[in-house]
């Protein structure tokens, strides 16, 4: 009878560390990623100039994972506010935890560039990796250009999606993410743009410095993220 009963209270302490619930973090990271398929483009992007600072510490604490290939930008709601969660991730979807970057208002810095767009960066020094990712600044221009307009008309649902399906992130190659730890700047600058599909995505700006510059020696514009949807990685290969 006693081997029995102890068999049984093993049986449960097996089926119990078996069924382990998923943390509560990540379940609330979920909850905010579901939030922003849900929002309101309008309510959600209450001015066009509207962007984040992104500190090099959340590139490089996003760069850590184990075989990072790709930095994330995740789009969450959080209490009806629009927020960038940095996370780094592998070749199979795996991620870190990341870190929140900090919601700012970008117009003067998209003044600047518009006011500086005939300079030309030189891309020649870098790796394809990493100069198919740097953007001319009169691109960076348009791109921004549309994004204003398109939030003038009211007319964001559809660019914010592919196929009804609404981005969830955006994905930098790990070596641009590199790159961008080797500028002067202490941050980096995430302003929405239009491309040449009529599709949100993503423009990164340098920082202005303290006597008001923008496009200073060694700083870049980044873009050509890739959106997911539709390009989402795959998934982990099960074990036998």
């Amino acid at each position: 009878m006693k081997t029995n009963h102890l068999f049984f209270l093993v049986t449960l302490v097996l089926l119990a560390s078996c069924h382990q619930e998923e943390p509560v973090a990540d379940i609330q990271q979920q909850d905010v990623i579901e939030n922003w398929k849900k929002a309101s483009p309008e309510e959600t992007f209450k001015k066009a100039e509207n962007g984040f600072s992104i500190s090099k510490q959340a590139i490089k604490q996003a760069l850590e994972l184990p075989e990072v290939t790709t930095i994330r930008f995740v789009l969450e709601v959080d209490n009806d506010v629009l927020q960038i969660r940095v996370v780094g991730a592998d070749q199979y979807g795996n991620t870190s935890k990341g870190m929140l970057a900090k919601p700012i208002s970008l117009e003067k810095t998209i003044n600047k560039l518009f006011s500086e767009k005939e300079k030309h960066f030189d891309t020649t020094p870098f790796s394809k990796a990493v100069s198919s990712h740097i953007m001319q600044p009169e691109d960076a221009a348009v791109f921004i250009s549309r994004w204003q307009d398109q939030w003038r008309d009211k007319s964001l649902e559809e660019t914010i999606a592919y196929h009804g399906m609404r981005i969830e992130h955006f994905s930098m190659p790990a070596a641009v993410g590199e790159q961008i730890l080797q500028s002067g700047s202490k941050n980096v600058n995430l302003v929405w743009g239009v491309n040449p599909q009529g599709k949100f995505t993503t423009v990164f700006l340098p920082e202005l410095d303290e006597e008001g510059k923008l496009l200073k020696p060694g700083s870049f514009i980044y873009e050509y993220l890739t959106p997911c949807p539709p390009t989402c990685p795959t998934k982990p290969p099960t074990r036998s």
